[in-house]
């Protein structure tokens, strides 16, 4: 009788100790995504830099759109975006200084945006979004340089969407600039495919 006590005894404590061990276990957190951060990067030759005045447009932290005219051959910019969904992008936007007074230019631009996306833990969630590099290049005659100008606006700008489940998706950014249909840029005839000399292509 005794043992059959002492038996009891052990089983219920055992029994305890299973409930409070199953009671305290924790269960799988979910992951969320919070935030991301957006990295930027142009690289420009200064041959262009010396025939053109240089704006990259990009979103900011605060999801805004900005600004910055470059004078070096490589910009880089970190953005943190804090809230979801949000855009994320850049787009760069060369204006000829004046009259070309080469005979023949050779004009190099291109860039690259990664982006990060963020858990509540402020650790990466999933595989970063690492964008192909744009570019645009050429060896071109002065008659050429106005639209080939535009040409960059075009190739070397990427946007994307960050959903607020952290899903990254091709979208559009009116980036404004050289959009404009009177932009000067866009008055010069050009053969946009790196001509060289003063060859013209209607």
């Amino acid at each position: 009788m005794k043992n059959l006590k002492i038996m009891s005894l052990l089983l219920g404590g055992l029994l305890s100790l299973g409930g409070l061990t199953s009671c305290g276990k924790d269960e799988a957190e979910v992951l969320t995504a919070k935030s991301a951060t957006a990295e930027y990067v142009v690289n420009l030759n200064q041959e262009l830099l010396n025939v053109a005045d240089v704006t990259i447009y990009y979103i900011d932290s605060n999801g805004q759109q900005a600004q910055e005219t470059v004078t070096s051959s490589k910009w880089t910019k970190t953005v943190s975006l804090t809230k979801l969904p949000v855009d994320a992008g850049f787009s760069v936007q060369p204006r000829l200084k004046g009259e070309p007074t080469q005979e023949a230019y050779t004009i190099e631009a291109d860039g690259k945006m990664t982006i990060t996306v963020l858990d509540q833990h402020a650790a990466t969630l999933g595989n970063p979004y690492k964008g192909n590099k744009l570019e645009a290049k050429g060896q071109l005659g002065p008659n050429f340089l106005g639209q080939f100008m535009t040409r960059i606006g075009t190739r070397v700008a990427e946007a994307k969407a960050i959903a607020a489940d952290g899903t990254i998706a091709t979208t559009t950014i009116n980036w404004g600039g050289n959009d404009d249909d009177k932009d000067p840029n866009r008055d010069i005839e050009v053969n946009s495919e790196g001509a060289t000399g003063t060859t013209r292509s209607k």
